[in-house]
């Protein structure tokens, strides 16, 4: 049974600028933690429906993590879903909601669906341990994102 993971912040900035910040695969090193170090990534692009996206990553800056996702849903400026293809995950689908909130304001909400296992013990891990990952990699996640959008031009003063 998949387990959810939902958070939101508000961003001073638009809809649009955070989609397509969002939509380019060569922006996660901007908003990866410092524990997350990326190895390689292998994109023909940005977020288009079918496209696939390749990373290795090392966690804790030496776990390796394999990925293959694919942007499932591309909806600009409102929505982008990519989900796992191959990877450590049974199921990973993320979901970027951009809600605007006026002109130079969104609303940016990240909802991850992901179970880890098909068992007792890989729902166990999805609820503690996946759930205690995910809440501090969004938090880091959406503090790098109000910082890149503090430092787009024309976005209000901080």
């Amino acid at each position: 049974m998949p387990s959810r993971f939902h958070t939101s912040t508000l961003l001073a900035a638009s809809a649009e600028a955070l989609f397509d910040f969002h939509a380019d695969p060569h922006n996660l090193t901007k908003v990866m933690p410092p524990t997350l170090t990326l190895v390689s990534l292998k994109t023909e692009g940005p977020a288009q429906a079918g496209r696939l996206i390749e990373l290795h990553c090392r966690d804790w800056w030496v776990i390796p993590l394999h990925w293959t996702c694919r942007w499932k849903t591309v909806q600009r400026p409102h929505l982008l879903v990519d989900e796992i293809v191959k990877g450590p995950f049974v199921r990973f689908e993320h979901e970027h909601r951009f809600d605007p909130q006026g002109p130079d304001q969104c609303l940016m909400h990240d909802t991850v669906t992901y179970q880890w296992g098909r068992s007792w013990w890989g729902q166990l891990i999805s609820e503690t341990a996946v759930r205690l990952y995910l809440t501090v990699l969004f938090k880091y996640r959406h503090y790098r994102t109000r910082t890149w959008a503090a430092q787009q031009p024309g976005s209000p003063p901080a």
